[in-house]
């Protein structure tokens, strides 16, 4: 009897050493050294998008200039990235930030925001100005996104880039960085352009007697076919919006 409660609590041992080894494993990942071009001041020739607008077209001021912004800095040293190798393949973590991609796809870091606005506010649309970027000189091969496992979260309505949708409010939450098997076909790594393409996407929802934008910033865009990336370093993202009279119901 004895000796059964001691090969049980040495299997206990071995299963609690295991899980503690799955979850430091993207901590505990191989460094490498990230290098840096020179700071650029403008995306022009990238075809990298900085705004996001309700119904995908372009912002446009009010004619009766009732509109309202709210805008948020977003600042970024070198010193907070570094380059991880996981399962072969390389991760740019940034202090801060949390890797996003649909399964298989390149991951990428993104920052998230969220902005209180009135109760009867409404949206037009998020832009990013101000914006500086280096370029990264390594040649990366970004590792895929993981099939998710399995995670719940708060059920809810929420407005996706303008679209109302019912749901898991998952723009606030990412996975991070696991070992697991099992990939969907890569729709994007022969891609010859920036991903995502766009520096900002957002979200609409309402808490008690405010309404919140729930924003995710992509300093980080990346080429697969090439290997280019580039970070941005510097930017102000915009929330562009109008409020309503009291009277009025917004969409």
């Amino acid at each position: 009897m004895r000796e059964r409660k001691l090969f049980l609590l040495i299997c206990a041992v071995c299963v609690f050493s295991a899980v503690c080894s799955h979850n430091i494993l993207a901590d505990s990942a191989p460094k490498k050294e990230l290098f840096f071009g020179p700071i650029v001041s403008s995306l022009e020739g990238t075809g990298i998008l900085a705004s996001k607008t309700q119904g995908g077209g372009l912002l446009k001021a009010t004619a009766d200039g009732s509109g309202k912004t709210e805008t948020i800095h977003f600042s970024l040293e070198t010193a907070q990235t570094s380059l991880k190798t996981v399962r072969g393949k390389d991760y740019v973590k940034i202090d801060g930030l949390k890797p996003s991609g649909s399964p298989g796809e390149p991951q990428l870091p993104f920052k998230s925001f969220v902005i209180s606005l009135p109760l009867n506010s409404k949206v037009s649309g998020v832009n990013v100005s101000g914006i500086s970027y280096r370029p990264i000189l390594n040649k990366l091969e970004i590792v895929p996104m993981p099939m998710p496992v399995g995670s719940a979260g708060a059920n809810g309505t929420v407005k996706k880039d303008g679209e109302e949708t019912k749901g898991p409010l998952d723009i606030q939450k990412a996975q991070t960085v696991s070992e697991t098997k099992g990939y969907t076909k890569c729709k994007t790594c022969d891609s010859d352009t920036f991903l995502p393409g766009n520096l900002v996407f957002y979200g609409t929802g309402k808490s008690n007697n405010t309404q919140l934008v729930f924003i995710k910033f992509f300093p980080m865009q990346y080429i697969p076919k090439s290997g280019r990336a580039i970070l941005i370093t510097d930017a102000d993202i915009t929330v562009n919006y109008q409020v309503a009279d009291s009277n009025q119901k917004t969409e």
